[in-house]
């Protein structure tokens, strides 16, 4: 019933004739509280779509450049205002920004890193925490789990914005009603995952 309640909340989808793949109204991306600064209009040209065959999100150009300097900024600022100075180190491809794991505080929501947020409608956000938006990978590092398009200009009509992918969908149930065309979504509670159920169950 919680979870009936919460899906209340969820976005209205921009339905198209197609249902893959999944477009969701995107007016503005937040990291810590504050708007990134992407180009007028960028989000609504080509929009904000959900994918499960991508696995890190991706950001074509216009919007990837604000976006990952807004993240090392508000970084930078977390350490200035006594948080831990995340030290960074040589980028692991495919990612641009990674950090040593070492000087990351770890909570019980992953890394302590700014909150990233993308608006939707009704004053109801999509937020990751450091669970959805950092990657471990060698080395002892772990990386801005965002990645550039590649072979896409910016501000290219014909290719979203952002294409969010399976990692930071993880551990978040999704509930997409075809017949009002709209999406809920509800984050697990901490210590939970979705491989900790069994949806085949029918009773």
């Amino acid at each position: 019933m919680a979870l009936v309640a919460l899906l209340v909340l969820a976005a209205s989808l921009a339905w198209p004739a197609s249902s893959q793949p999944l477009p969701v109204l995107v007016p503005s991306i937040a990291v810590e509280g504050a708007r990134v600064p992407v180009p007028a209009r960028a989000l609504a040209t080509g929009g904000v779509v959900l994918s499960t065959k991508v696995h890190f999100t991706l950001l074509r150009r216009d919007v990837y450049r604000p976006f990952v300097d807004a993240f090392a900024k508000a970084l930078v600022q977390q350490g200035a205002q006594g948080g831990p100075v995340a030290r960074a180190v040589k980028p692991v491809a495919p990612f641009e920004l990674c950090y040593d794991t070492r000087s990351l505080a770890n909570t019980r929501t992953g890394y302590w890193v700014p909150r990233i947020s993308l608006a939707l409608e009704a004053g109801v956000n999509y937020s990751m925490n450091g669970l959805l938006s950092m990657v471990n990978v060698q080395g002892g590092a772990a990386c801005l789990a965002f990645t550039e398009m590649k072979g896409v200009k910016a501000g290219d009509g014909s290719a979203p914005a952002v294409i969010i992918g399976g990692f930071q969908m993880e551990n978040v149930v999704l509930e997409f009603d075809m017949e009002k065309k709209r999406l809920g979504f509800f984050r697990l509670p901490f210590f939970t995952r979705c491989g900790h159920f069994n949806f085949t169950r029918t009773g």
